[in-house]
């Protein structure tokens, strides 16, 4: 195959960069993917950190008369406390490595979603692209319709044709001109799926030319194949993590403060500050423990085996694409031999014209169904480019590799 493997050329403006993959995307698409960085990334921090227990501020007043005298007294205390877990068999560094592997796979997410929303805006400007040749192929083949309805009318008036082969000839002409209404709704259709999406202009926007993944590449780093891989290891940690809420833990409890109590009438007053210690071992016993770690457990090796499924789908998708591919180069190089067959009749039908053989709708209709196969190849070039630019958007989710 002539497409060299892992190159992808692009030639692109100086405003779209690599670390910006979204940039070719609207405004309000960009912002919410802005937004829902910020989100996961929040939320790795507070994962990541939510095993640090609270300090508990506390600041109290008691006033306490006594019910068998006139004496009261007064106790004002201001303090702090905490009960930290030092140990959690192992749940602590599972819970950090868990929040690691959660924000992998949310970036692999959003990877993935910028990764669509490209390959829907690059596709569909090659399907604009596509349908703009479609409509002058259609345009050339009217013509040829319009001709042999000329020759099919000069017949039938002289008696040479019956009126079925007039018909026919009206027909086929018909067909064309309905086609050519369905191409023109196309265009209008694929110019709107790129303003949902983006502000670039679909006639003027530079294309880049998009080149073969190489296989292996292409199964080692497929978008897809990379999330469910970080999911699996989302859903390892979480099984530990859940583990682990039910085997033995160590908490420190401290507690520092300053207290003033006023006896008033009585001796004993304080005034200063305070503090203790402590440490307590809590062991869970719960009825549902073993139902609650086994679930967890069969999410995480669920995940895991669909690893091995996914890779072997892949493996089909790309054989797939390159046979697809294969088979447009093929009729590409057919069409080129043609080519030139059309350009040796074309030359005779020119020279019986001269000569007055033949009449001038010979090689008008020739000469536009050579353009019509021309435009066969500019039209299977761009159903090449869209199969690798399906390949390509898989495996990256900007238009350059990374």
């Amino acid at each position: 195959m002539k497409y060299p493997v892992l190159l992808i050329l692009f030639l692109l403006s100086d405003v779209c960069r690599a670390d910006e993959p979204y940039t070719l995307l609207s405004p309000e698409k960009q912002e919410m993917l802005r937004l829902e960085r910020e989100a996961y990334e929040a939320e790795h921090e507070k994962l990541r950190t939510n095993w640090i227990a609270p300090l508990n501020l506390s600041g109290t007043y008691d006033y306490d008369r006594s019910a068998q005298g006139e004496f009261f007294s007064t106790t004002e205390t201001v303090s702090g406390s905490i009960a930290q877990d030092v140990f959690r068999s192992g749940g602590i560094t599972y819970q950090i490595a868990y929040a690691d592997a959660k924000k992998e796979r949310e970036s692999l997410s959003r990877q993935k979603e910028i990764a669509l929303l490209n390959r829907q805006l690059f596709i569909s400007i090659l399907e604009y692209r596509k349908a703009l040749f479609e409509k002058e192929q259609t345009a050339l083949k009217l013509k040829n319709k319009e001709i042999e309805v000329a020759i099919k009318r000069h017949l039938f008036d002289a008696g040479k044709a019956d009126i079925t082969e007039l018909n026919n000839a009206l027909m086929e002409k018909s067909a064309e001109l309905k086609s050519l209404a369905a191409i023109e709704y196309s265009i209008a259709e694929q110019r709107y799926e790129i303003a949902k999406i983006s502000d670039v202009a679909a006639d003027s926007f530079e294309l880049p030319r998009f080149e073969l993944i190489d296989r292996k590449a292409y199964l080692d780093e497929e978008l897809d194949l990379r999330y469910t891989r970080a999911n699996t290891q989302t859903q390892r940690y979480a099984y530990e993590v859940t583990a682990s809420d039910y085997l033995p833990s160590i908490a420190l409890n401290a507690a520092l403060g300053y207290r003033r109590y006023d006896p008033k009438e009585r001796t004993g007053d304080y005034d200063g500050h305070y503090y203790n210690t402590g440490i307590s071992l809590t062991l869970p016993l719960s009825y549902n423990a073993s139902s609650t770690v086994q679930e967890a457990r069969a999410l995480y090796l669920k995940e895991a085996a669909s690893v091995a499924d996914k890779r072997r789908s892949l493996e089909g998708s790309y054989a797939q694409a390159v046979e697809k591919i294969k088979s447009f180069e093929e009729t590409i190089a057919l069409i080129r031999r043609n080519l030139s067959l059309y350009d040796d009749l074309i030359g005779a039908i020119r020279s019986g014209v001269e000569a007055g053989t033949k009449t001038g709708y010979d090689l008008q209709t020739l000469q536009n169904s050579r353009s019509i196969e021309e435009f066969d190849i500019r039209i299977y070039e761009i159903d090449i480019q869209i199969e690798l630019a399906k390949l390509h958007f898989a495996l990256n989710p900007s238009k350059e590799l990374p």
